[in-house]
């Protein structure tokens, strides 16, 4: 039989998957009781509903089956305190060196992928499908394509495309989870064993798993990644326009005014952060109708074009309603849709993407002299010539 000392080592093999650290240092194993073959575990989660009780009890298992004398295990959950929340939040900072403020850095690259956030800043304009659409589309193409379903708390790229073997860890990360067509998706209701059970998080920690959604994931060779952004301009869209490396963002909106509003916010804080906008898609611009092809504007007249000069980029795709997508989407088959007319829309991407690598490679020449280089005016030539001097930093 073996001891609650060695219980306890065993556990240091299973890690928070938020924290990055084990369960014995985090002082998460508040009782473990031996009782002949069979051992209880009782574990302390940092928030009530953590939608990841079950990997931690699965692993605590996976481990614990392993030792000599022990033929069953029950693990079960509890929530820290207050105080034991405290306690654990120095003991991460200290460990990590950093402080809360921190934590948001920029990630490098994972290879040389193109990585194209889809936002609005509006529910229900249909980011999830225009980054199902051009994911779709691009891997009709020849591309190597993953999403990033970034939205944590309402995930929906595995319902769309059907997708629901669960995302399982490997040598080099988390392995995404692979499309009829081969297209790659990382989303959390793909590591939920009940994917109607609520994220009920708050902002940090959904921070941190959307990073770790992007690094700590086994990616392979990508020529694009899509991140599907949730609505609003708050802790998700910042982190990830703070933390990946993006190429550059797709703006969704509709014909309606209000969602126009709304998107302006999200176009106007990627500018903010300097985030180049590759264009304006409008969804649901009008419905056709089947018989004599009419257009008929349901949510209003188009002013897209407008829209996108005011955004100060171009207009890339009108979508039309098609009752066909929304069948397709509930039935996870939607790899299946193709509409030309999401074609210009990925030239724009593809476009866009080369000009950016193009600008990419020039300053990774300059970079090369072997010095970090900063353009600052001098203030004589401002006045003469207005020319710039590249100053060593």
């Amino acid at each position: 039989m073996s001891t609650e000392k060695e219980i306890r080592t065993a556990l240091t093999n299973v890690m928070d998957p938020e924290i990055h650290m084990n369960i014995i240092d985090l002082n998460m194993v508040k009782k473990i009781q031996i009782k002949n073959d069979v051992v209880d575990v009782l574990i302390a989660l940092t928030v009530a509903g953590c939608p990841l009780a079950d990997t931690i009890k699965r692993d605590v298992k996976n481990e614990l089956i392993k030792l000599q004398g022990i033929n069953k295990v029950n693990a079960d959950t509890t929530v820290m305190s207050k105080e034991e929340l405290s306690i654990l939040k120095t003991k991460v900072q200290k460990k990590s060196g950093k402080s809360e403020k921190d934590l948001i850095g920029r990630l490098e690259k994972k290879n040389n992928e193109n990585i194209i956030a889809v936002v609005s800043g509006k529910g229900g304009v249909g980011k999830s499908l225009i980054t199902a659409l051009f994911a779709s589309e691009l891997k009709r193409l020849g591309y190597n394509v993953g999403i990033l379903d970034a939205d944590i708390t309402g995930p929906s790229q595995a319902k769309i495309f059907g997708v629901t073997k669960r995302i399982l860890k490997g040598r080099n990360g988390m392995i995404p989870a692979e499309t009829s067509t081969g297209l790659k998706i990382i989303s959390l209701n793909l590591m939920l064993d009940d994917p109607e059970r609520p994220t009920i998080w708050r902002g940090p920690i959904i921070n941190n798993l959307i990073r770790q959604l992007y690094s700590d994931v086994d990616w392979g060779d990508l020529d694009y990644l899509l991140v599907d952004l949730p609505p609003g301009t708050s802790d998700a869209s910042l982190t990830v326009f703070q933390s990946l490396p993006l190429s550059g963002v797709v703006i969704v909106s509709t014909p309606q005014d209000l969602a126009k509003m709304i998107v302006s916010k999200s176009a106007n804080m990627a500018k903010a952060l300097n985030i180049p906008l590759i264009g304006l898609v409008e969804n649901m611009s009008y419905l056709s109708c089947k018989k004599c092809g009419e257009r008929n504007y349901i949510l209003g007249e188009s002013e897209s074009q407008k829209f996108a000069d005011k955004l100060g980029t171009k207009l890339i795709v009108s979508l039309p309603l098609d009752p066909n997508v929304a069948q397709l989407c509930d039935n996870g088959k939607i790899e299946e849709y193709q509409n030309k007319i999401i074609k210009s829309g990925i030239q724009a991407v593809e476009n866009h993407v080369k000009k950016y690598a193009d600008k990419t490679e020039i300053e990774a020449i300059i970079g090369s002299a072997g010095k970090k280089l900063s353009s600052a005016w001098n203030d004589s030539e401002k006045r003469e010539n207005k020319k710039f001097k590249l100053t060593p930093m």
